[in-house]
């Protein structure tokens, strides 16, 4: 009888063990800067990842009729090429923080499934 309670608790334990283990692994999401991501070379290349930079001053294309918007991301002085499908974020603005979620393709554009802004400095409580 013993052994009955005993299997199923460590059943119990290990199933729980396993979804939360899922649960964190899903919500858990480490980015890399631009220089990081071309110091590895083409070890990320084609792998759903995070990219942190600055939306950088080249021009930024965004057409209205494909929801396409083109624009580059800097950081440590490396520039990667982006191109993003969807609506523009009404924040996006050259020089502003950004990070990048998507692949980088063998074409050298990082296709961009999702855009996180850094809210305004104008947000955060002044010193």
């Amino acid at each position: 009888m013993k052994k009955r309670y005993l299997i199923g608790g460590l059943i119990l334990v290990i199933v729980v063990a396993y979804l939360i283990y899922l649960s964190f692994g899903s919500s858990v999401s480490y980015y890399v800067t631009v220089s990081e991501f071309f110091a590895k070379g083409t070890e990320l290349h084609n792998t759903n990842l995070r990219v942190a930079g600055k939306i950088a001053d080249s021009p930024i294309e965004w057409n209205t009729e494909d929801l396409q918007l083109r624009f580059a991301i800097t950081e440590g002085g490396d520039t990667m090429a982006v191109v993003y499908q969807g609506a523009k974020p009404s924040a996006f603005k050259a020089g502003s923080d950004i990070l990048v979620e998507g692949k980088y393709h063998s074409d050298g554009i990082f296709q961009a499934s999702q855009l996180i802004l850094k809210c305004p400095s104008k947000y955060e409580p002044e010193d």
